[in-house]
């Protein structure tokens, strides 16, 4: 199927979900989607030549984000949501 094909089928895909396809790049063959409150993927298309293999990728997440994230996480204490069986808890 060829690049434009696709991104029509995608168009038609948006038209039910809360996505939009809003970037399109034939020369890589792939194609940006984003829905509020900030969800965005992209797909890279297959050529002729590689079957129907389709690779789904997610931007890059903002750095100082990300390094918010990692922190907040570190800081918590696992929970065990229960008591281990079989180890002695002196």
């Amino acid at each position: 199927m060829d690049f434009q094909q696709l991104a029509d089928v995608a168009e038609k895909w948006c038209s039910n979900t809360p996505f939009e396809l809003i970037a399109t790049e034939e020369t890589e063959r792939r194609m940006d989607f984003y829905a509020d409150p900030g969800v965005s993927f992209y797909v890279l298309c297959p050529d002729n030549g590689c079957g129907d293999n389709f690779l789904l990728g997610l931007p890059d997440a903002d750095d100082d984000a990300f390094e918010e994230y990692s922190a907040d996480v570190e800081e918590e204490e696992p929970e065990a949501d229960h008591p281990q069986m079989g180890v002695s808890q002196q």
